[in-house]
């Protein structure tokens, strides 16, 4: 479906945007007085916002002094009230809108948004400016929300001077704005969820699998679907997981080593999904270097995260935790050299954090596919592949790793819970991986410049087996499992983890 918009301004209504003036906040830097008093309220269309400070008198803010960012949100709060009155989802963007005549310098200023705070100069400009009485020099984006359907949310906005300006840069010096709120209706095809604490806009319908994703078409010229957060169901119930050129889903969490930099450092990750129970998916967005899945590959077995161990079952799945300063697991068996490596790295980078990071589900679906005959061999096509390459339509819940006559359980691969294992080849479809090289793009966040390896069984003859893999231009690859490839370890954080920042690349979300 698609969205429809209208505009409301002051002199023409055009539809349901709304661009409304609100305030202005002047001041001089050393003692600062925000201007207008009382409570403005405007009702449109499915919006009743009102503009209200926190008390009837205005605001007068002292001590106008540089602050440190801590100092600056303990700042009275500028606040606005936005009442969605309709039944589908309205997405905002704050406007910041810097008055002519405003004389220190945009890099000097600190603007805050709820929780989240930025310099002036490091926010998006915008050309929003459609309210003829406004003397505007520069307006920018500060802050971006979504309000549900009948719900009611407060936006709470915050200025102080940034505390490396000098007395030179800040003495006396001016700098005045007013407040837009610009605010889009969405339909019944979204939902607000909310990602690391943060309101993020869902997609309740399926995208177009057949196709990369982003910007590319259908070959009768439709548009596919649109980047952000999409909801589907895995086997622990609502998942949400991001799709396209995303760039809203970075999380900076531990420090530790890489294939690129064996310095310690911080690490940053990507969020793929908000899984079923509550718990986040994160990605490495660095790899940890070049690693064979497996040595030997002359058994079907070799497909599997591990075997010769007991059945990995949805209702009695392998278990491997950490405890102490080892990982066991709990059905026996043998490590794939990939696990072995991937548990190795988390001991050496990440067991300091071990308490925030979630025992979570991972699927190595060797489940029945498919066969297919090539020459004399008979080739078994595992699960993964048979979604992704034949159906075109990948699936998060896991299948049970039953033998083709469906009776026998197998003793290798699997439904796992695991601290540490890869993303599996549905999820980079459903991220914007193709099966078809004409449709792959290389414009989405799961793409980097090398081949990785999933943990997607791809298919096994005599002549041995075959793991999928993310190719660097956008498609899915079928890799021999003793071929050295990159390697993106994946982790779970806790549902209660608490975090900083907006998860921009610039301002990442940071895990407490």
């Amino acid at each position: 479906m698609k969205e429809r918009k209208r505009k409301i301004t002051i002199i023409t209504v055009i539809g349901i945007m709304l661009m409304l003036a609100i305030t202005t906040f002047t001041y001089a830097i050393w003692s600062r007085t925000h201007t207008q008093t009382g409570i403005n309220k405007n009702t449109y269309a499915c919006f009743e916002i009102s503009y209200a400070e926190t008390n009837g008198e205005g605001i007068t803010m002292d001590n106008g002094f540089p602050q440190t960012d801590e100092q600056g949100m303990q700042n009275d709060a500028y606040e606005v009230e936005i009442t969605n009155t309709c039944d589908t989802v309205s997405t905002y963007n704050v406007i910041l809108n810097k008055q002519q005549g405003s004389d220190l310098k945009d890099e000097h200023l600190k603007v805050a948004v709820d929780n989240d705070y930025k310099l002036l100069s490091d926010a998006t400009p915008t050309d929003t400016r459609t309210i003829t009485d406004f003397q505007n020099e520069k307006s920018y984006i500060i802050g971006t929300g979504v309000v549900g359907p009948k719900q009611t949310k407060v936006v709470k906005i915050r200025s102080w001077m940034d505390k490396d300006t000098s007395e030179q840069e800040g003495e006396n010096k001016s700098f005045t704005f007013k407040i837009t709120i610009e605010a889009e209706a969405g339909d019944n095809n979204y939902e607000v969820v909310k990602v690391l604490g943060k309101d993020y806009v869902a997609r309740t319908e399926t995208p177009d699998f057949t196709a990369g994703f982003p910007n590319n078409t259908t070959p009768e010229g439709e548009e596919t679907s649109k980047s952000g957060l999409y909801k589907t169901q895995d086997d622990d119930g609502d998942t949400y997981y991001f799709r396209g050129k995303v760039e809203n889903n970075y999380v900076k969490f531990g420090q530790g080593v890489t294939e690129a930099n064996d310095q310690l450092h911080d690490l940053m990750w990507r969020i793929v999904r908000i899984n079923g129970d509550g718990t986040i998916r994160l990605m490495l967005d660095e790899s940890i270097g070049y690693i064979v899945y497996n040595e030997v590959y002359d058994d079907y077995k070799y497909s599997g995260f591990t075997y010769d161990n007991a059945p990995c079952k949805k209702t009695d799945p392998c278990v491997t935790n950490y405890s102490g300063s080892n990982f066991t697991n709990t059905h026996g068996g043998t490590n794939s050299i990939i696990k072995s490596s991937l548990e190795n790295w988390y001991k050496e980078n990440l067991t300091k954090y071990d308490s925030q990071i979630a025992l979570s589900t991972f699927c190595n679906d060797v489940s029945y596919g498919d066969t297919t005959i090539q020459g004399i061999y008979e080739i078994l096509v595992f699960g993964s592949k048979y979604r992704v390459g034949t159906l075109k339509h990948p699936d998060l819940h896991c299948q049970e790793p039953k033998e083709q006559n469906n009776s026998t359980y197998r003793t290798y691969g699997g439904v796992y819970k695991l601290k540490i294992g890869l993303i599996t080849a549905d999820e980079l479809v459903m991220g914007g991986y193709s099966w078809d090289a004409p449709y792959a793009t290389t414009d989405n966040y799961l793409r980097y410049n090398s081949i990785y390896w999933t943990m997607s069984p791809d298919s096994a003859d005599i002549s041995g087996e075959t793991v999928l893999a993310a190719n660097s231009n956008g498609k899915i690859k079928e890799e021999g499992i003793n071929i050295d490839d990159n390697t993106h370890p994946v982790i779970n954080l806790n549902s209660d983890v608490t975090v900083t920042g907006s998860g921009t690349q610039e301002d990442p979300y940071v895990v407490q």
